[in-house]
């Protein structure tokens, strides 16, 4: 474990005012990585400590046949959790149950250990090697959630979404009339039905994932013509103005110093393409859903069990039925895959239209544009004004 340690936060002193909170409107924006050294264990892990305890308190939970079993069980792993806590802070000269500063390898490593080593203990090799993998895919998913702030970039994609439309509301109208016609046509096919209605679990899902990874490629390959113009400044006045309503409108910028684009890691482009794809994945995802939840309805409404038997040639599995009018209809489970198919479709298409579409691409490109140029201001002046970073 780590020596001496104190968080970033408390270990560093600003000569300006007003650093700290710049670094958390980074975060609420989705853009962890434009923090100056954004470390795993101070910035990224110490986030998600409270999923992670809870996570491992689940694991911890005795699933047991007998009392002393689940003894058994809590008796290993909440003494490590504990153990583990207090050791680590110690470590760090801190107060043994303050919040931990760090968490590195050997913390993590509990994380994976503590809940498996009961069912070693108690001749459960299988059920401890099924934990142990399950943990590390949840560090890694962890990891990417954290690090690269999705959750607060989804919260403000969700808000960006409104100036979207407001900016490509036409040009969206006028596409979904289109796409509805083409998709509708796909619906009453039948082999359509035989591909999907069947398709089940992982390859579902991978057929799905096809879509939507070929989407976000193309989505990404359109903004990124947006990125070198926004992070480039002709002088200090014009960051000041662009980053005239974020907190660090209040910093003076270093007029002896050159006004020049801070270089991106690998890191740092990733999720500035993150951000810039945002709010037109997010679109795309609104006219998935409209469509999945248009044919669904429409679905409900037209398509009765002998029509899936016919189409699929198979029975068919339905959910829930209702009678009206003398007529019975069902909620198939074929029905709601065919769906999810042609909503993700959609979502595709959408993207790809979005790409072609003049009209759409330029409202698009006027609100990524701004909203890239504000963020790079912010961070200039926050790099500038940094007595680590001359």
């Amino acid at each position: 474990m780590p020596g001496d340690e104190r968080s970033d936060l408390e270990e560093r002193e600003f000569d300006e005012p007003g650093l700290d909170e710049i670094e958390r409107w980074f975060l609420r924006r989705g853009i962890p990585h434009f923090i100056a050294d954004y470390d795993t264990d101070r910035r990224v892990f110490t986030r998600s400590l409270p999923f992670l305890v809870v996570v491992y308190l689940l694991a911890a939970a005795p699933i047991a046949s007998t009392w002393s079993e689940a003894a058994t069980e809590l008796a290993i792993s909440l003494p490590i959790l504990v153990g583990t806590w207090v050791v680590s802070n110690l470590a760090r000269r801190r107060q043994p149950f303050s919040r931990p500063a760090a968490i590195g390898p050997w913390e993590l490593s509990v994380f994976v250990i503590g809940p498996a080593l009961p069912h070693l203990v108690l001749g459960e090799p299988a059920v401890a090697l099924a934990w142990a993998i399950a943990a590390s895919v949840i560090l890694g998913l962890t990891y990417v959630v954290t690090s690269y702030g999705l959750v607060p970039l989804f919260l403000w994609g969700l808000r960006q979404l409104m100036a979207t439309l407001r900016g490509a509301g036409a040009a969206t109208t006028r596409a979904l009339p289109l796409l509805l016609v083409a998709v509708t046509f796909f619906f009453i096919t039948a082999e359509v039905w035989q591909v999907f209605a069947g398709l089940r679990g992982v390859p579902y899902g991978l057929a799905l994932s096809l879509f939507l990874i070929a989407g976000l490629g193309f989505v990404a390959t359109s903004v990124r013509g947006d990125i070198e113009p926004a992070r480039t400044f002709d002088n200090w006045d014009e960051v000041s103005a662009a980053a005239a309503t974020t907190p660090a409108a209040g910093l003076s910028p270093p007029v002896d110093q050159p006004c020049e684009p801070v270089p991106l890691n690998l890191r740092q482009r990733l999720n500035v393409m993150l951000v810039a794809v945002t709010s037109q994945l997010l679109l795309s995802v609104v006219v998935a859903l409209v469509i999945g939840c248009f044919f669904l309805v429409f679905g409900f409404l037209v398509i009765d069990a002998g029509i899936v038997e016919a189409w699929t040639l198979g029975e068919a599995n339905v959910w829930w039925s209702v009678s009206i009018s003398g007529q019975e209809l069902v909620l198939t489970e074929q029905l709601v895959r065919v769906s999810g198919f042609l909503a993700t479709f959609s979502g595709f298409y959408f993207g790809v239209y979005s790409v072609s579409e003049p009209a759409l691409q330029e409202g698009l490109s006027d609100n990524t544009e701004a909203g890239l140029r504000e963020l790079f201001a912010a961070r200039r002046l926050y790099l500038a004004v940094r007595p680590d970073q001359h």
